[in-house]
């Protein structure tokens, strides 16, 4: 009798079979997170009057025009009538939606033009950030998380994303770090908003005391914010 020496290596079944394609792998990774954004309206379609469906909508579109950003749409959004647990939860998924395609398709999107030119803005901002601040790459994950959790321009889920990339982490832990830093901006953000929105209706003069502290607290926050990074500029050797 012959022996056979030949080890049969068992094929991959089912999904994982599906996902070994590197094709459909591919085609995957490309419209999964695109495709988050319809869904997200869609839903918004179908538990909206169409009227609170326009407007919502048109303020999801705004966030992805700078300066726009967390800071303003889901303030205004609120204002408008809109329950702060809806515009958190809108905001996150876009914000997934963009990390992921970020994540998947970085060096094919540098490919397409509009998107490219985005990306490279971005490879910009996160390349003159983790050089002015060294700490970024000494706790490279909280210092990601941070990045995208203060919402400043220029930070961000796609910026975010780009600068996990350089930092050199792996895919997983960049995604898991801008979700954290989205969900819990977007969440402190909607719950200030909707707290002090209701401390107006209460009380005006106190709502506005209230809302005149946080804005100067903020702008204070950002001007020395800017002074540090310009005494880390001039110190730092040309």
């Amino acid at each position: 009798m012959s022996t056979d020496n030949t080890t049969n290596i068992p094929e991959p079944e089912g999904w994982k079979a599906l996902l070994a394609n590197p094709y459909l792998a591919g085609s995957i990774k490309f419209v999964l997170p695109l495709a988050i954004i319809p869904a997200v309206l869609g839903t918004l379609y179908l538990i909206e009057p169409y009227q609170q469906f326009l407007i919502i909508s048109g303020l999801l579109a705004a966030y992805f025009v700078p300066p726009a950003g967390k800071e303003s749409i889901i303030p205004i959004a609120i204002v408008m009538g809109y329950p702060w647990w809806l515009v958190t939860l809108a905001i996150f998924l876009l914000d997934v939606a963009v990390s992921l395609f970020v994540v998947w398709n970085f060096d094919l999107a540098l490919k397409i033009p509009l998107v490219g030119r985005l990306l490279e803005s971005g490879m910009t901002i996160g390349r003159n950030y983790t050089e002015t601040q060294p700490w970024l790459r000494r706790f490279s994950t909280v210092g990601l998380v941070l990045f995208v959790f203060f919402p400043l321009q220029g930070t961000g889920a796609m910026n975010g994303a780009i600068v996990g990339r350089l930092l050199g982490l792996e895919k997983a832990r960049v995604f898991g770090c801008v979700c954290a830093g989205s969900l819990a901006s977007s969440l402190i953000i909607a719950l200030g908003a909707d707290v002090i929105l209701d401390v107006y209706r209460r009380d005006p003069v106190l709502g506005i005391g209230i809302l005149v502290a946080v804005v100067v607290a903020v702008l204070a926050a950002v001007v020395g914010w800017r002074l540090y990074k310009g005494r880390l500029r001039e110190r730092t050797p040309r």
